[in-house]
């Protein structure tokens, strides 16, 4: 019986660590866009070689919409456990496939 109490208080922990890292990346992007906002490069902002270079590799399997500097490190803290890679970025952020 004792083990069973254990069990469970460690898995009402577990479940409220993964929950809270979903809020910590959502005040993450809060925080990033407060700080975008008084930055005055446009490169900074919109990432426009990342974008081309994405857009160029995944071509023939994901619509790439442009991502901006708040939204990958949304997409980073949410995908801490991948690479990261402009595959990775474009399933995360939702983006379309390319149908064939």
């Amino acid at each position: 019986m004792h083990l069973k109490a254990v069990l469970t208080v460690f898995s009402v922990l577990f479940l409220a660590l993964v929950a809270g890292q979903n809020r910590n990346c959502d005040e993450l992007t809060r925080r990033c866009e407060r700080c975008v906002a008084q930055l005055n490069n446009v490169v900074d902002r919109t990432l426009p070689i990342l974008n081309n270079e994405c857009r160029v590799r995944t071509r023939n399997t994901w619509r790439w919409r442009n991502v901006g500097r708040c939204e990958l490190t949304r997409l980073n803290c949410l995908g801490s456990d991948r690479r990261m890679n402009c595959i990775d970025i474009a399933e995360l952020a939702g983006m379309d496939r390319v149908s064939e």
